[in-house]
C-alpha cells in the first residue's frame, strides 16, 4: 500500500526566528541592522518529493531603539555570498518574509533575501566543507560581512538518507549518525502526522496535528537521538502532558513522521543558543561584523520518513522495515 508524502516545514529558520525578539545589545545604536543568514544543504523537498534541496537565506531587519522596540524591514540591500573559489551567489529580495523565517519578530517584520533550490540550476552546487563569505550592502551605505564553513558530510546509521520505512508502534526508535567535520551540534526535527485520530480512541485530545518537535545533540561527538522521546526540548511546556507521555513510548499506530537531522556550525550554535540549548555558554555571540550584527551560519541535513502500521486507510504499508543502527 502506498500513500502520498506530505510536505513538512523543517529546519533552522524556525529556531532562529523564534528568538529574534529576544536580541539584546548593550547600548544599541538608534538604528541597528540585524542580519540572520543561513546556508542549508540537503533539506527535504518542500513539496514532499523524494529528493533533497539546498537554499541560502538572509533575514534582514532594523532594530529601532526606544520604548516601542520596533523592528523594520531593510529592503533594497545587495546581499551576496562568495565561495572560496570566487563563485558568487547573489540572493533575491522577496516581498514575503515568511520565505526566510517561520515567524517574524513580535513587534515588526523584516526583509527576506533568498536563493531557493531552483535558483541553483544556473549556479555551481554548494558542497559540504565549502568556505563561504557573506556581504550585505544596505541602501544607506552600510556594509555587513561574515564567514562560515559548511559542516562536512555525514551519514545516518540504520535507515539511509531519504529512506521511507516502517517502525514498530509504541516503541522508541534509536537514531544514530556519523560525525560531521566542523559541526558544533546536531539539531533533530520531526513533523508527526495523524496523532489526533490515533489518540482519540484513548481519550486523548491533540491540539496540534501535524505536530512539530525539536531534539538537540549539543556536542560534535553526540551523534544519537531516540525518536520520538528525545524530541520536544523547546516545546516541553506547550506540549499536552498526555501527548508527551504517549510519545515517550513511541509513535502510536496509524501515524507517520518526517525526521531531519542537521549538523550545524559554530555560528549557528552561538546565535540561537538559549534555554536548554546551551552547548557553549549563556550569551548570544554574533558572527556578523561591520555596520550591524547578527549571524551567518550553515548546516547539512539528512532526513527520512517513518510510517507506523496500519495506515489510516487500512491494510499495511509496502515500505520496508527501518534498519536499526548496529
Amino acid at each position: 500500500m502506498t500513500r502520498m508524502r506530505r510536505a513538512a516545514l523543517f529546519l533552522l529558520p524556525a529556531l532562529a526566528a523564534c528568538e529574534l525578539q529576544e536580541v539584546t545589545l548593550a547600548e544599541p545604536a538608534e538604528d541597528l541592522v540585524v542580519a540572520e543568514g543561513l546556508v542549508q544543504l540537503g533539506l527535504p523537498a518542500p513539496e514532499g518529493g523524494p529528493f533533497s534541496i539546498d537554499r541560502m537565506s538572509v533575514f534582514l531587519h532594523r532594530t529601532v531603539r526606544g520604548g516601542e522596540g520596533l523592528n523594520r524591514p531593510e529592503p533594497g540591500a545587495l546581499v551576496q555570498v562568495t565561495r572560496r573559489d570566487g563563485e558568487v551567489y547573489r540572493l533575491r529580495e522577496l516581498l514575503d518574509p515568511s520565505a526566510c523565517v517561520s515567524s517574524t519578530p513580535l513587534s515588526g517584520t523584516g526583509t527576506c533575501y533568498l536563493l531557493a533550490d531552483g535558483d541553483f540550476e544556473e549556479l555551481p552546487r554548494l558542497r559540504p566543507g565549502d568556505s563561504l563569505s557573506l556581504e550585505v550592502q544596505t541602501i544607506d551605505g552600510g556594509v555587513l560581512t561574515a564567514n562560515t564553513v559548511v559542516p562536512g558530510a555525514f551519514e545516518m546509521y540504520g535507515p539511509s538518507n531519504q529512506e521511507v520505512c516502517t517502525i514498530t508502534a509504541d516503541q522508541p526508535f534509536p537514531l544514530a549518525w556519523s560525525q560531521a567535520a566542523g559541526a558544533w551540534a546536531y539539531v533533530g526535527e520531526t513533523q508527526m502526522y495523524g496523532l489526533r485520530a490515533a489518540l482519540e480512541p484513548r481519550g486523548i485530545d491533540v491540539e496540534l496535528d501535524p505536530l512539530f518537535l525539536v531534539g538537540i545533540s549539543i556536542s560534535a561527538t553526540d551523534t544519537t537521538l531516540v525518536f520520538p522521546s528525545q524530541f520536544g526540548v523547546f516545546e516541553r511546556f506547550e506540549l499536552e502532558r498526555d501527548v508527551a507521555e504517549v510519545l515517550q513510548q513511541g509513535l502510536p499506530p496509524s501515524t507517520w513522521a518526517e525526521i531531519v537531522v542537521s549538523a550545524v556550525d559554530r555560528n549557528y550554535v552561538n546565535w540561537v543558543r538559549g534555554g536548554n540549548f546551551n552547548p557553549s555558554g549563556t550569551v548570544r555571540i554574533p558572527s556578523v561584523r561591520g555596520d550591524g550584527t547578527g549571524f551567518f551560519g550553515s548546516s547539512i541535513s539528512r532526513w527520512l520518513e517513518v510510517l507506523v502500521n496500519p495506515p489510516p486507510q487500512g491494510g499495511v504499508y509496502a515500505a520496508p522495515r527501518c534498519r536499526v543502527a548496529g
